[in-house]
């Protein structure tokens, strides 16, 4: 008889090619995964790997197998999450992987709320690169997925989640601190710490500045770094001006660390989306997490945090 979790030891060293590296994400030893592969090759009569060099590939029979042990994994998971369901509980796991990290600065009081309705849902959230975010929602091993980038909404089922807003932040000794706005063409005078040439948030940036007729090529930038919190860090420590998340700049405003600054005509907003897995079959949890996203008073709540509020 198949059994579910040496069909999942089986996926797992499949994607990974290598047993050693399989049993480290499955927090197993090497001889476990070599047992119940070799479980599965005496039940089935088949070889399902065979070695190439320090890899493991699957042969015929194991590459006929992945799609349905995904299959029968899906299934047993939708089962138990829809019998629970039916007994009054909504019990099981959420991953919801992130590209986009400013994001993070919300998740954490909306999966509070989620969690008051549902307190048997257990939820991670990985914060992985565009690419590796796609990937794993192909290969069904995320729930949902938030990014600032449109491009995978053509491929993928896709919602508007919120908009952030980047804003101007500088130390509060700055003499920029206390001024109701500055002009575009001011900014190419200060030194700036910006997250890395190619991030979303430096180029909704230079395009909105160069509408204005402002380069951000010109600008003189003393350091690039990618985490919102780090630029707000390091704006803080007196190293340059900052473009960043007003999530990641009000709690340090709050505290009179930094001036948020407004520059005049400039208002960029950078649209955060929620993608889900364009093959998996919705589960109970999926669906109640989705409802609950799209409930106009957890929108409401997003635009109150958005703005400060709260």
């Amino acid at each position: 008889m198949l059994e579910v979790h040496s069909l999942h030891v089986f996926l797992e060293a499949a994607r990974r090619e290598n047993f050693t590296a399989a049993a480290r994400v499955l927090n197993m030893s090497q001889p476990g995964v070599s047992m119940h592969i070799k479980s599965l090759e005496e039940y089935l009569q088949v070889s399902l790997f065979e070695r190439s060099g320090r890899y493991m590939r699957l042969t015929k029979a194991g590459q006929a197998l992945a799609p349905m042990a995904q299959q029968i994994i899906e299934m047993t998971i939708h089962a138990e999450e829809t019998i629970r369901e039916a007994n009054g509980k909504v019990v099981g796991d959420l991953v919801i992987g992130s590209s986009a990290p400013t994001a993070n600065y919300l998740m954490p009081q909306i999966i509070a709320r989620f969690r008051r309705i549902y307190p048997n849902v257990r939820v991670s959230i990985p914060v992985v690169s565009q690419q590796e975010l796609l990937d794993h929602l192909q290969r069904n091993e995320y729930d949902f997925g938030l990014t600032s980038d449109s491009v995978p909404c053509r491929d993928y089922p896709c919602s508007h989640f919120f908009d952030d807003e980047l804003v101007l932040i500088a130390p509060k000794a700055h003499p920029w601190a206390k001024r109701q706005h500055v002009e575009p063409e001011q900014l190419v005078e200060e030194d700036f710490v910006c997250q890395a040439k190619h991030s979303g948030c430096r180029q909704a940036v230079g395009e909105h500045l160069e509408k204005l007729h402002v380069d951000i090529n010109k600008f003189s930038i003393v350091m690039e770094i990618d985490s919102p919190e780090a630029l707000a860090v390091a704006v803080e420590s007196g190293l340059g001006l900052s473009f960043v998340s007003a999530l990641a700049a009000y709690p340090h405003a709050a505290l009179g660390k930094l001036a948020i600054i407004p520059v005049n005509g400039l208002q960029v907003r950078n649209p955060i989306h929620l993608l889900e897995s364009p093959v998996r079959c919705a589960s109970p949890v999926q669906m109640k997490f989705k409802s609950f996203i799209d409930h106009p008073q957890t929108r409401s709540f997003v635009e109150l945090l958005l703005e400060g509020h709260l």
